[in-house]
């Protein structure tokens, strides 16, 4: 609950505590599904579905069921830096708190007294598409940016001797936190950077109008 992920692709598990008072036994049925900024999926990441687990023994008040996920997930490559929320969801056993039908978790949930421990969320920063074709038609070649220290390396191995940048650094959130303008020269430029927060950031390089994108890491 509440973590922050980038693993891609993204391999997960979850557990369930019954917290209530009611031992369901053998055989009874157990409903899960995931959900992706509310939309419902099942373990198989089928939309508008959810997973229907058949209990092999009782499950008792303060028991911990391992639930089998059988599915990663392989994100798809973003053109811009996106976030979204995954939940693991689980409904009570039987009809008296999964309706059936709704694309939220808030229609599947029903008759429930408590709806405030059947959803587990953590953030997912998805993957941002690295694009250079613009500006190696230019004669620039980024073999890598990194940080080292307070400044950000750019390394051009391109034929051109040097290039007015625009530069960008763009957080998770979609937030622009810096811009600068300068001169990339073949070989290695160093700029220097905002104290920004930890966290996985995008560089976006603007040069005569075409765009490359680098992320980067601070820790």
């Amino acid at each position: 609950e509440g973590d922050t992920d980038d693993s891609d692709p993204m391999d997960f598990e979850f557990e369930v505590e019954n917290v209530g008072s009611t031992t369901y036994g053998d055989g009874d049925t157990l409903v899960v599904s995931l959900a992706i900024d509310g939309a419902i999926v099942s373990l198989e990441l089928a939309g508008g579905y959810v997973s229907f687990l058949f209990l092999t023994e009782d499950f008792a008040p303060g028991d911990i069921y391992s639930v089998p996920v059988v599915a990663g997930i392989d994100w798809l490559d973003q053109p811009v830096p996106t976030t979204v929320s995954l939940c693991a969801v689980v409904y009570g056993m039987g009809v008296e708190s999964f309706s059936g039908g709704g694309p939220s978790v808030e229609e599947y949930i029903v008759n429930d007294d408590d709806v405030s421990n059947n959803t587990s969320c953590i953030s997912v920063i998805l993957p941002v598409a690295v694009d250079d074709s613009g500006i190696e038609d230019l004669g620039l070649t980024l073999s890598n940016v990194y940080v080292s220290g307070n400044q950000l390396m750019l390394e051009n191995e391109g034929i051109n001797g040097e290039a007015l940048v625009n530069l960008s650094i763009v957080n998770m959130n979609g937030q622009t936190v810096q811009t600068n303008n300068f001169v990339m020269v073949q070989g290695t430029s160093a700029l220097a950077i905002n104290s920004l927060a930890p966290g996985i950031y995008v560089v976006a390089i603007e040069v005569e109008g075409q765009i490359a994108t680098r992320k980067i890491s601070i820790q």
